[in-house]
């Protein structure tokens, strides 16, 4: 069998997690967002949130910036 780019020669990776699909990454600004408004605080979120927040432009690349601006840079 042959080796997949990570190495493995499985027929299913499982070294590294699946990209953020559309709804995570909806549940996630939802939730940022909810918490800011309602505690006055700015969550900690992973950093394949805040880029894949960033790579979807407007409201939500706003929003990254934002918690990013806020949290200096600090990342879960």
């Amino acid at each position: 069998m042959p080796r997949l780019d990570c190495g493995c020669c499985r027929v299913v990776c499982h070294c590294a997690p699946p990209p953020l699909s559309d709804n995570q990454i909806d549940g996630w600004a939802d939730c940022a967002r909810f918490i800011m408004d309602t505690a006055g605080v700015v969550p900690v979120l992973p950093v394949e949130v805040l880029r894949a927040l960033y790579r979807r432009g407007g409201e939500d690349r706003v929003l990254a910036q934002k918690i990013h601006a806020v949290t200096g840079g600090e990342v879960r």
